[in-house]
């Protein structure tokens, strides 16, 4: 396809050539888009009793994309079908209420006011980050299509990424961000957060921070280049956001690989640290206790309370690292397995112990909690099956006591435990009902061969009243889709 947008940015690598404006730099233009048609429907939820909330954290901006003061869900399903184009991809939003997630609606490039048009192999849906972007109140959806083909100032570029905008009745319209540099790729892993501590979400990729509020021609207040993520020549796998030092401003915690193995076929894993400051993103400085382990993702949350983001590292299992008055600081982190006490099962190689990792309040006690996905986990004969488990946070942070697994086996989880279903690959937290305490999601992209679905569960550390979406559910095409394969970063 060939998707023409007016304006051109720089490159995000690096050592690019620069050619935008830098701070102070204020200047927007506003341009108006059309709404979307979306389809509406009913999902089942769970009433529970109100209480406080937790002070939220710096970075935690709730995705409210209608404005209602109930946090939505977002998912991606992309290598679903989609008007008979074979791995093009959507987005289902399910939306919050006093009863939790209650609503469910769905998008794709077919829909009105939706950047390009629905082709084969773009993966639209591929990452999703949530942040209100143009400083209206109303959270604003960005979504990567991972393998988009287009164009603009006469260069191919191969990926993009799209805002769906929030508004009164949801997400309504649509904006393909400009191109940044002359590069072909520009599926970024991008990250939302205040990197400067005015007040406006901002967006971030390895070399480049985009300062909000952004215009609706998706064109940012102000950007920052040579805001590098690593300080070398690394892949990275993952990135996290979180106000780490209490002072107001979001840090960016970052995981990277090296391109190419080692003569024994390993890879070199590496942890940076990038703190925020009025002037935006500092150097990142490499957490050098945690080099080596391989290791899949990176989150951050208060997990004792004190109003500090701490980081879970995750993999084949967890690795902790509390922050203090300076942040993150050197120190061997607190290693949790399935081995230790308190902690169901055993810990066995191919398991993945928090293959994906989520961090945020869940019993209401003040203090994060850590959903960790165990997709690889067997059952018998029953391969790659897949758990998850939830370890309860508290003033002396996570220990491993008091830790709940569930599985499609667990009783009052629906569906079935199958070879290959890879429950537990994403995680997410959200509140869908208001009441100050999150939900686990867990996504199982390979559930009924590749058909993917979604759990949801209300009752956080039970299975009481959980519930799946499926394809079915949302009335798409099954086969492949993948749903679940995407949540919020």
């Amino acid at each position: 396809m060939s998707l023409v947008t007016p304006h051109s940015s720089v490159s995000t690598t690096s050592g690019a050539d620069v050619s935008s404006p830098s701070r102070p730099f204020r200047t927007r233009t506003l341009a108006t888009a059309t709404a979307v048609a979306l389809a509406a429907g009913a999902l089942p939820a769970l009433a529970s009793a109100a209480s406080a909330a937790p002070q939220r954290a710096a970075h935690e901006v709730r995705a409210d994309f209608n404005g209602d003061g109930y946090e939505d869900l977002a998912v991606g399903a992309p290598y679903a079908t989609v008007g008979g184009k074979t791995r093009a991809g959507y987005v289902a939003v399910l939306y919050g209420s006093a009863v939790g997630l209650s609503a469910r609606k769905v998008y794709s490039q077919a829909s009105a006011g939706v950047p390009g048009a629905v082709e084969e192999g773009d993966l639209f849906g591929s990452r999703l980050t949530t942040a209100d972007l143009d400083g209206d109140g109303y959270t604003d959806l960005l979504v990567e299509s991972g393998n988009e083909r287009w164009s603009q100032g006469g260069i191919a570029r191969q990926g993009s990424r799209t805002v769906l905008w929030g508004g009164s009745k949801g997400v309504d319209s649509g904006t393909l961000l400009p191109a940044e540099g002359a590069g072909i790729g520009q599926a970024y892993r991008t990250v939302a957060g205040d990197f400067d501590g005015d007040g406006h979400q901002d967006l971030a990729h390895n070399g480049r921070v985009l300062f909000g509020p952004f215009g609706r021609d998706g064109r940012p207040a102000n950007t920052q280049d040579g805001a590098d993520f690593s300080d070398g020549d690394l892949n990275t796998v993952a990135a996290a956001v979180g106000d780490t030092d209490g002072d107001g401003v979001d840090d960016i915690v970052t995981l990277a690989r090296t391109y190419d193995p080692d003569d024994e076929g390993d890879y070199g894993t590496y942890v940076y640290y990038a703190r925020g400051g009025h002037d935006g993103l500092r150097a990142p400085v490499r957490l050098s206790d945690l080099t080596g382990p391989p290791a899949d993702t990176v989150a951050l949350g208060d997990l004792d309370g004190d109003h500090r983001a701490d980081l879970v590292v995750g993999g084949a299992y967890l690795r902790i690292v509390h922050s203090g008055p300076r942040g993150l600081v050197a120190g061997a982190p607190q290693v949790i397995t399935q081995d230790t006490p308190g902690v169901p099962g055993s810990q066995e190689a191919g398991d993945e112990f928090g293959r994906s990792v989520s961090v945020r309040d869940v019993d209401g006690d003040g203090c994060a909690d850590i959903v960790a996905g165990i997709p690889y986990e067997d059952f018998g004969r029953v391969r790659n099956a897949g758990t998850f488990a939830v370890v309860p946070g508290g003033r002396s942070g996570a220990t491993g006591a008091g830790t709940k697994v569930f599985s499609q086996d667990s009783t009052d989880v629906p569906g079935t435990a199958e070879s290959g279903d890879a429950f537990g690959s994403t995680t997410y937290l959200v509140d869908g009902n208001g009441d100050g305490r999150a939900e686990p999601v867990v996504g199982a992209p390979g559930e009924d061969a590749g058909a993917g679905a979604l759990w949801v569960f209300p009752g956080r550390t039970t299975a009481r009243g959980s519930f799946a979406v499926t394809a079915r559910t949302l009335g798409t095409v099954a086969t492949g889709a993948g749903l679940g394969a995407a949540l919020p970063d």
